[in-house]
């Protein structure tokens, strides 16, 4: 299992990548998310991280029963949602639970095709370029990840492949609004 899927599940979600979205609003410094301090904000972020463990273990050929072990261990901290929901609501609802969140990640997961070859892998990222194109993205917040999706789709397209490279930063810059000219005004009178 790699790195990041390990530290998900025995350490939470450190980055608050799964803190982002309509369940959180940004800190007052704009930059870093706030969860919500209501319990439907907190357990939607539970359940994202809980989804994306899911998928990492059906990628690797995991099992339901070991996702279970995984999700109501006590030491490991991605699974705290799973595990809530068992003290509050008893053991045999929180199987339920898993056991959903299970069949959709194996869902998804056998629904997703991964590209034979560069050109297969060019269909993919314009179907995709496509879809993001015909979503509406409201507000600065819309915006901005429409920006974001484009950049790690320009890497991806230069890559050959869905998955780049590009670390953070370059992904940053690579989204970054245009910039206005400032200064004197070019125009003659």
């Amino acid at each position: 299992m790699a790195k990041g899927s390990a530290d998900l599940i025995l350490l939470g979600d450190l980055t608050g990548r799964y803190a982002t979205g309509s369940y959180s609003r940004l800190s007052s410094d704009r930059r870093s998310p706030v969860l919500r301090t209501d319990r439907q904000g907190a357990a939607e972020h539970g359940h994202r991280i809980i989804a994306a463990i899911a998928c990492h273990v059906t990628r690797v050929g995991g099992t339901v029963d070991q996702l279970t072990g995984l999700l109501l261990h006590p030491e490991q901290e991605g699974g705290r949602h799973a595990r809530q929901i068992a003290l509050r609501s008893g053991q045999s609802r929180a199987l339920d639970y898993i056991h959903r969140v299970w069949a959709s990640a194996s869902e998804a997961v056998g629904s997703t095709r991964a590209p034979g070859s560069r050109h297969d892998a060019y269909k993919v990222l314009a179907a995709l370029l496509d879809r993001i194109e015909t979503t509406p993205w409201r507000g600065e917040r819309g915006r901005t990840a429409l920006r974001v999706l484009r950049a790690h789709l320009n890497f991806a397209e230069i890559a050959g492949w869905p998955l780049h490279h590009a670390s953070e930063r370059q992904t940053a810059e690579e989204a970054a609004p245009p910039t206005r000219r400032c200064g004197p005004s070019t125009r003659r009178s």
